[in-house]
């Protein structure tokens, strides 16, 4: 199934769980790739929808279904996966700009950059030219 005959809902599932494709390890699963965990992040979207959005994507096989333990989890649950085809038209979804020509949004967060130094904001790091404290405590006062 092309990735350009996906509904909204079925892309939306497939950047999901390429989002939590690395997160699965050997024994447990993320929480997030259980249908429990699909309906609680895509709350916007009925239980139903989900479900046969779900089921969709099991018979085009681009992402398959098996029991796993997750974790937070006492038993085993079913997990979605990707499956090799399911996992590049994921990509190829993810790569696609959205309707209002921005870019796709990066599957993995970017760092967050060091705060600017406030000038008008005493610092806190120590200056070799600062008098030692006159109260004879040696840990430094915030």
């Amino acid at each position: 199934m092309p990735a350009t005959e996906l509904d909204r809902v079925e892309r939306r599932l497939l950047i999901h769980l390429l989002e939590h494709h690395g997160q699965q390890v050997r024994f447990e699963a993320s929480p997030w790739v259980t249908e429990f965990g699909i309906v609680r992040r895509f709350s916007d979207v009925s239980a139903d929808a989900l479900r046969r959005a779900l089921r969709s994507l099991e018979m085009g096989r681009l992402i398959y279904r098996r029991t796993q333990y997750v974790v937070g989890y006492s038993e085993p649950k079913q997990v979605y996966s990707l499956t090799p085809s399911g996992h590049r038209a994921a990509v190829e979804v993810h790569e696609v700009p959205t309707a209002t020509g921005e870019p796709p949004t990066p599957l993995v967060a970017p760092p967050i950059p060091p705060a600017p130094d406030d000038p008008v904001a005493p610092s806190n790091a120590a200056d070799a030219s600062d008098p030692p404290p006159t109260n004879g405590s040696t840990e430094p006062t915030v």
